[in-house]
């Protein structure tokens, strides 16, 4: 999977992502989680959760998929990470993430919701663990 997937949904984040933070309303939430999870994998090789086989590189991403497991339909694609061993697989979830909650006419009508919660603070299954790995294979 190349980051050009992505391209298709350039519209729906030129209309509903914020220009800072996570936005006033619910499609803004979505947009912002979705978009941040894909491209701190594809500039940092971040995960949402590196506690089983893919380790990820030094950043916390956790709250944004706990925030769209808590709040969209989206928990059983979410859940896969857990099962994800090579970087294909997870590279697959995010499409299928991206797929099933970047959709213009669903995310229209989350747009008439106010935000709920925050996607920067937000508990649930997925957790990241700093590592020694992590910190002996980053040091500044």
């Amino acid at each position: 999977m190349e980051w050009s997937y992505f391209d298709k949904y350039d519209a729906v984040c030129d209309r509903y992502l914020p220009v800072k933070g996570e936005g006033e309303t619910r499609a803004s939430q979505i947009v912002t989680a979705v978009c941040q999870l894909v491209y701190k994998w594809y500039n940092d090789g971040d995960v949402f959760d590196n506690t089983h086989e893919l380790s990820g590189w030094l950043n916390d991403l956790s709250s944004y998929a706990n925030w769209l497991h808590t709040y969209t339909n989206a928990g059983d694609i979410l859940e896969r990470v857990w099962e994800c061993s090579i970087d294909s697989d997870y590279e697959d979830l995010l499409a299928d993430l991206a797929d099933a909650l970047m959709d213009d006419e669903d995310l229209e009508a989350l747009d008439r919701k106010p935000k709920v919660g925050s996607i920067y603070d937000c508990d649930g299954p997925f957790e990241f663990k700093y590592t020694d790995e992590n910190d002996e294979d980053n040091e500044w």
